[in-house]
């Protein structure tokens, strides 16, 4: 075995450049390096010092441990603040060590960056001009390419344990998950961050600004949901995790707590959507009860996504139809096009079927027409620009593809109960 994963770790160095440490999976210390005289000049430095190299072992064990949890590669950042990936080697259930790549960063070293880092290495005490030497001779490579170079050390470490195709389904669907929501959790820093440099802000204004909510992302989520949109309801959702996370900071209990009434706030816009309420309430009992036996952060995200999934289906009922597909695709088309003057024809021939099959097909599946449900979309946009802009009924009208402004205000009573100056007014409250 140990001659296999010398094999591994020097493939990897030949083909990506960046060393790989094969660490035990008790202590975290290294076993063995494709090269022992090379690797992140930051981290050399680091672990030169004892205390620099008992926090990063420490790292490395803790998030050694991650990775077995996933099956998958982990994407982390060190406590220093760079970027580096692990992947477990396991065999028969039984982790034998793991594979971790050569720190490196994402992006340039900004000012307020190096500030960070010659902070958070104070209590080693090195010389701050030693750090910045440092750094500026770690490897810079973009987040794509590091998705794709944790993907090739989990494979490689695959090959070795020779774990089954199954078990590699199994982790993957929340591995996917938690890369997405990092994704997310990155940017929110990178904005915030770039906030405080631009505007010279104090430091401490940085934890006021990560305390803000994003009710418009969650009315956006919200809104997806009536109308059935599942792919743009997820992105939106992820956007909402990764905000979650980043403000709670690992607090399971508060997450649980906002998780659990995101759902509650799902249900009802599945029903506003047109969901039949007893389906809704049955999906919420099984839902309370398999949120029960959650315990991690990472199954409460994978949880919620699931929740999302059964609740944006049911606003259409159409988890079992046939011409699932042909519905989705007449459903995007409408969302991508309602400012147009749409025609029955029109989306007809972007799905490739007969008009008389395709509305056969859409009303059956949905229980609305393609009509009722480009108009739906519409009143959707004209909510949320009522919400969110001080535009007139007229503007508003044009902008969702109506030209006549009265008949768009008939509409939107017909299916909301109140006129859109009426709505404007209480959303406004």
């Amino acid at each position: 075995m140990k001659k296999m994963i010398k094999w591994i770790l020097n493939l990897y160095y030949d083909i990506t450049g960046l060393n790989v440490i094969f660490l035990n999976s008790k202590e975290g210390m290294k076993i063995l390096s494709s090269n022992p005289k090379g690797g992140c000049t930051f981290c050399q430095l680091v672990q030169s010092y004892p205390a620099g190299e008992e926090i990063c072992r420490k790292s490395m064990r803790e998030n050694s441990l991650r990775s077995i949890e996933y099956g998958y590669p982990y994407i982390f950042r060190c406590p220093f603040g760079l970027v580096t990936w692990i992947a477990p080697l396991m065999v028969n259930d039984d982790c034998r060590g793991s594979f971790v790549s050569e720190a490196l960063l994402m992006r340039p070293v900004t000012s307020y960056f190096l500030k960070e880092v010659i902070s958070k290495t104070g209590s080693l005490n090195i010389e701050e001009f030693r750090v910045k030497e440092a750094l500026e001779k770690v490897k810079i490579i973009n987040e794509k390419k590091v998705k794709s170079l944790a993907d090739i050390l989990y494979v490689s470490a695959n090959y070795l344990s020779k774990q089954g195709k199954v078990d590699i389904q199994k982790h993957q669907e929340k591995y996917i998950q938690q890369a997405r929501i990092s994704e997310e959790i990155h940017k929110i820093k990178r904005k915030e961050l770039a906030l405080l440099e631009e505007n010279e802000i104090d430091e401490n204004a940085f934890f006021a600004i990560s305390s803000l909510y994003p009710l418009e992302t969650e009315r956006e989520l919200l809104r997806r949901v009536r109308l059935g949109d599942h792919e743009g309801a997820k992105k939106v959702l992820n956007e909402i995790l990764g905000k979650i996370l980043f403000k709670n900071a690992g607090n399971i209990e508060l997450i649980r707590a906002r998780l659990l009434e995101l759902a509650v706030v799902l249900s009802r816009a599945a029903v506003e959507g047109s969901a039949d309420l007893e389906m809704i309430l049955g999906l919420n009992l099984e839902h309370i009860q398999e949120f029960k036996e959650v315990k991690t952060i990472e199954d409460l995200c994978l949880w919620i996504v699931k929740v999302l999934d059964r609740f944006t289906e049911s606003v259409f009922k159409n988890r079992n139809v046939k011409n699932i597909d042909a519905i989705r695709k007449a459903r995007e088309f409408i969302r991508a096009n309602y400012k147009k003057k749409l025609k029955i024809n029109d989306i007809s021939h972007h799905v490739s079927l007969s008009a008389y099959y395709l509305s056969h097909i859409f009303k059956t599946g949905t229980g609305i027409t393609l009509m009722e449900y480009l108009t739906k979309v519409r009143i959707e946009e004209a909510k949320y620009l009522l919400e969110n802009t001080s535009w007139n009924t007229t503007h508003i009208a044009y902008e969702i593809g109506y030209l006549d402004q009265s008949y768009f205000c008939k509409k939107f009573k017909k299916i909301e109960g109140i006129s859109p100056l009426a709505y404007k007014k209480k959303a406004k409250k």
